[in-house]
């Protein structure tokens, strides 16, 4: 079982705000780390999960420690998941004003790409499922949507760190274990000062066909 943290910052200065953009992957970066490297996937460094968190969506509202994690690589390559593994997401900004930002964070899951997959077992369309601290779902989950309705009531960053994290739960394999690439579609809105900006990313994932037991899976 290995976690994957999938890393986002953005600024309301400079210029990729303009055209919605997320800060690049930077390779020139030295120690890279989560406060510093975007557009990344890295590693939890620990055993077990975060927080003990387990196979089912849930937002975050601690402070993710930097020294956790490791072993970033680009997002213009798919993620190789084997089922059972876990996924996160972290969006983040260095900006001075950041603390009062609001954010509305969205996902959308899909198999559509730029080539014919093939329709894999059930035409399968994500990875996760609609599981909940307190109940198991086989329904699967394509849609995440995080909104505090009026963009006022949008929810503030991680106070530590101005940071907006979510827990997505586990990789599942379609019914018949195929491997599926799926595409995993990011937008963030940002509320400041009467405007809003919108941001959007869309990496891969690739979720092996081969069932593999979690040694030390979390409990819902």
């Amino acid at each position: 079982m290995a976690v994957y943290l999938y890393n986002l910052l953005f600024s309301l200065d400079g210029s990729d705000y303009a055209v919605g953009r997320f800060t690049p992957y930077n390779g020139l970066i030295v120690n890279p780390t989560i406060a510093t490297l975007s557009s990344a996937w890295f590693t939890y460094q620990l055993s077990g999960t975060p927080f003990n968190l387990g196979d089912y969506f849930s937002t975050v509202n601690s402070a993710l420690n930097p020294s956790n994690w490791g072993s970033p690589q680009p997002d213009t390559n798919p993620l190789n998941l084997s089922p059972g593994d876990y996924v996160m997401m972290r969006v983040a900004c260095l900006d001075q004003s950041a603390a009062g930002y609001r954010v509305r964070f969205t996902a959308i899951l899909g198999r559509g790409t730029s080539q014919f997959l093939g329709a894999g077992a059930n035409d399968l369309q994500t990875p996760f499922l609609m599981n909940t601290p307190s109940a198991q779902s086989s329904l699967p989950r394509a849609v995440v949507d995080i909104d505090g309705n009026q963009t006022s009531n949008w929810p503030p960053p991680i106070a530590t760190d101005n940071s907006w994290v979510n827990w997505f739960g586990a990789a599942h394999a379609p019914a018949d274990n195929a491997a599926n690439d799926y595409s995993l579609n990011v937008g963030v809105s940002v509320y400041n000062n009467g405007t809003t900006y919108t941001f959007g990313k869309d990496p891969r994932l690739h979720v092996g066909g081969m069932i593999k037991r979690k040694h030390d899976d979390c409990a819902a």
